[in-house]
């Protein structure tokens, strides 16, 4: 049988390769028989994505794990891993599980967990359900049925009521928000219409194959969500990922504004404008200027290997006030210690209206104040297991002392190789989830930027 192994957030597959039946009933076993041995009878909670069949194998997964006689309410209807998470932590279960593969392509599905107060499992809890993973599939004599409810309302209300949306309609701005055929569906432009501000939005029905994009909210796969704003000449645009955790956004111009633009604008706004008060948690990928900001408003700073169960570790046990991913997931004091796509988008529209800025005008004033600095990523596709080990092993004993002529002042080694560089950084590690080789780099302009990315190439070709 095919070997499961949990990545940076859950175990992910190619549907008919990999990614079965089978398979996905063996990983519901392996959980099943790992939360046994705390309890005998769990509340797990399973709910699921857009994807192709990603129903039936969220219906088979909740049959084998009723079988091992835990206790299991299957959504009824496709639902956003964050309303999940937060249906785990309002109603007290021992666990969910959320089949979706987020941001991969279409061909892809996945398997997350989800622990106590709604978090991504962390290692030490999924090498438990790979242990119990047995070897030939399970077999099911007798079908249970299966409790159906759905969570979608009260998350919607809940992340309604955490911000300011008598404002956000008055504020007679015109947004569109790209769902990418996921979970997102219509929920953003219902949550903000019925006033001056008018919303629309792109690709908000079901299409397991995303429109033939990858759903992961950057640029390169926001082409329907410029050209709509452009045609529509709207003040902002917003994008949500393929189970609605991560979020992307758009300038009035057209333009994609990076990710760590986005944890600045939040960060002022929260800090600023609403006057919250609590550490950061940001991977080891996150930009200077949130460092800038913490260090300005001697705000406390946590720093985390990449991979959100990671920060969700540390709200667990800091007064955290924002939590941040260089991949648009963000978490939110007073919510989830888990990020969540559509609260961190209507909070970041709140931001711009609070502010009275275009999103151009707003970035400009916090690259003035705490920049300037410009980040890009480069993933080199299909590098092997052992090439990635032996690049990464090769940087670690022989760190060149310059990379595009800027000196390597430093280097951190606890998630990948991060070069820190006299004015930005360079980070190389491999993809927890997929069988790639990461490229970060910040810089403090565009053409430093893309002279460092080229670096990058050089020293992954060495």
């Amino acid at each position: 049988m095919d070997n499961i192994r949990f990545g940076t957030d859950g175990w992910r597959a190619k549907i008919a390769k990999t990614f079965t039946f089978p398979n996905v009933n063996r990983a519901a076993y392996g959980l099943g028989l790992a939360l046994r041995k705390k309890k005998k009878s769990s509340l797990i909670f399973v709910g699921y994505d857009t994807r192709f069949y990603s129903d039936k194998f969220a219906e088979s997964a909740a049959q084998v794990l009723a079988s091992l006689g835990h206790r299991i309410v299957l959504s009824s209807k496709i639902l956003p891993t964050p309303a999940l998470s937060l249906a785990v932590k309002a109603q007290k279960a021992d666990a969910g599980v959320m089949i979706t593969a987020s941001h991969n392509s279409s061909d892809y599905n996945g398997f997350k967990i989800k622990l106590p107060p709604g978090v991504s499992a962390p290692s030490s809890f999924t090498q438990m359900v790979e242990k119990n993973i047995p070897v030939q599939t399970p077999e099911i004599k007798t079908k249970t049925k299966i409790q159906k409810k759905d969570w979608l309302p009260f998350y919607l209300r809940s992340i309604a009521a955490k911000v300011d949306l008598k404002a956000i309609r008055k504020a007679g701005l015109k947004v569109v928000v790209d769902s990418m055929h996921g979970v997102g569906e219509n929920h953003f432009e219902n949550l903000i219409s019925g006033g001056k501000t008018k919303a629309k939005t792109v690709a908000g029905n079901r299409d397991v194959f995303f429109g033939g994009r990858q759903p992961e909210p950057i640029g390169a796969n926001l082409g329907p969500l410029f050209k709509t704003l452009r045609d529509w000449k709207a003040d902002v645009g917003f994008a949500t990922d393929g189970d609605g955790d991560r979020i992307g956004m758009v300038d009035e111009k057209g333009h994609y504004v990076d990710v760590h633009k986005l944890h600045a604008l939040l960060l002022y706004h929260l800090w600023v404008n609403r006057g919250m008060r609590g550490a950061v948690v940001k991977t080891v990928s996150g930009t200077t200027m949130i460092e800038r900001m913490a260090e300005k408003w001697g705000i406390p700073l946590f720093e985390t290997p990449i991979g959100f169960k990671y920060i969700g570790a540390v709200m667990l046990k800091e007064k955290v006030l924002l939590g941040i991913e260089e991949s648009g997931g963000i978490a939110i004091q007073g919510h989830l210690p888990e990020r969540d796509g559509l609260l961190s988008g209507l909070l970041l529209l709140e931001a711009l209206v609070t502010m009275k800025k275009s999103v151009t005008e707003a970035v400009s004033f916090l690259q003035k104040e705490f920049g300037p600095f410009y980040s890009g990523r480069i993933d080199l596709e299909n590098v092997p297991t052992d090439r990635q080990t032996a690049i990464l092993h090769h940087l670690k004993k022989s760190p060149p002392s310059q990379i595009a002529g800027h000196p390597v002042t430093g280097i951190n080694t606890f998630d990948g190789v991060k070069l820190k560089l006299e004015k930005g950084w360079l980070l190389v590690r491999p993809s927890g989830a997929e069988p790639l080789l990461r490229l970060y780099a910040e810089a403090s302009s565009p053409q430093e930027l893309q002279r460092l990315l080229n670096g990058a190439r050089s020293i992954a070709k060495f």
